[in-house]
């Protein structure tokens, strides 16, 4: 009856109107329902109205406008895929609990968190346990993550590893996957995407960023322990550092580079040809300080300035990243 829809009163008064008029010319049955149609539609169409001058209607519309809008941004994290940005619940990565869903936004406007892929889980018959996936992870997603973000001068300093494991809940249901990626600290937030890939670098970027990544890989592998604990770790830690400067120093020189880059890039290679000398002899060494005193040196031989030359001559950006994070922020 459509008296008694609020959305169309107006229409229920007139139909019953209209009905009282035939039921009179008629002579037919259902007057009494007509006239109580007649009743609750008008008294409908009055609060309606009432609404309307009020601002009342307008601001439940908007309100359940705005209620749709977050429904439809919300993004299991199942679903997350590279390349999404999205905003973390709660506190942010700083806040260790499980995750359902997330709140999906443009990469371009402000967002806390963005994807950079997954690794599947396989060789497990059963749930491995948190310990085991959170030690995959840590080393699946540095590979994965520093392949959709080659350039680190891109990642903001506020920004760290983050990843989301499966639970013991959601393996049951099928979950083997890991997804990886970067989230901003202490729940702040940051703009634009820091993808710099293949998808969008030229072959010289590339080619730049893979020399540099390949070093920075290598330092990832420096031991957690004290040199006195381990001083055969630290050692192979070492030359494996001297060795991927001398194949990055390498790469370099092989590179066929602009004339306005192979300046830059002979220096950078020489500059990595002198640290690695320098790791070398950190290698061998047999006591702490002679350990760090070769591996400051090799440090102190790059020269932020020739990275500068290079990135500026190749079209990345020359502004060197800032790191803010205070601790780790990965779940």
């Amino acid at each position: 009856m459509s008296g008694i829809v609020c959305c169309v009163p107006p229409l229920g008064l007139i139909f019953g109107l209209i009905s009282l008029s035939q039921i009179r010319r008629r002579g037919e049955r259902g007057k009494g329902m007509a006239i109580a149609g007649t009743i609750l539609s008008a008294l409908s169409t009055l609060l309606t109205l009432t609404l309307l001058v009020t601002g009342f209607l307008g601001s439940a519309w908007e309100g359940f406008k705005d209620e749709m809008d977050e429904t439809s941004r919300s993004r299991s994290t199942l679903d997350l895929r590279a390349g999404d940005c999205f905003n973390l619940p709660g506190r942010g990565a700083s806040e260790e609990k499980e995750t359902e869903a997330v709140e999906a936004v443009d990469c371009d406007g402000e967002h806390q968190a963005e994807i950079a892929g997954d690794l599947k889980i396989t060789g497990f018959d059963g749930f491995p346990g948190a310990r085991r996936l959170e030690t995959l992870a840590e080393k699946s997603c540095q590979e994965i993550n520093d392949d959709y973000a080659m350039d680190h001068w891109e990642v903001p300093g506020n920004m760290d590893y983050y990843y989301y494991l499966p639970t013991r809940e959601s393996w049951r249901l099928g979950d083997r996957k890991i997804t990886c990626g970067f989230a901003t600290a202490k729940g702040e937030t940051t703009l634009g995407s820091v993808r710099r890939d293949a998808s969008v670098l030229d072959p010289h970027q590339q080619a730049y960023l893979r020399a540099e990544g390949a070093v920075l890989q290598a330092h990832y592998l420096m031991p957690d322990a004290e040199f006195a604990q381990e001083v055969r770790a630290h050692q192979q830690w070492a030359g494996k550092m001297a060795g991927a400067f001398t194949a990055q120093a390498r790469a370099l020189r092989q590179y066929d580079w602009p004339p306005s880059v192979s300046g830059a890039a002979i220096r950078r290679a020489q500059e990595f040809e002198r640290a690695g000398t320098h790791w070398e002899k950190a290698a061998l060494a047999k006591n702490e300080e002679s350990f760090w005193e070769h591996t400051q040196v090799g440090d102190n031989a790059l020269r932020e300035k020739t990275e500068i030359a290079i990135r500026d001559a190749i079209g990345l950006t020359t502004v060197p990243p800032i790191d803010e994070t205070e601790d780790d922020s990965s779940l």
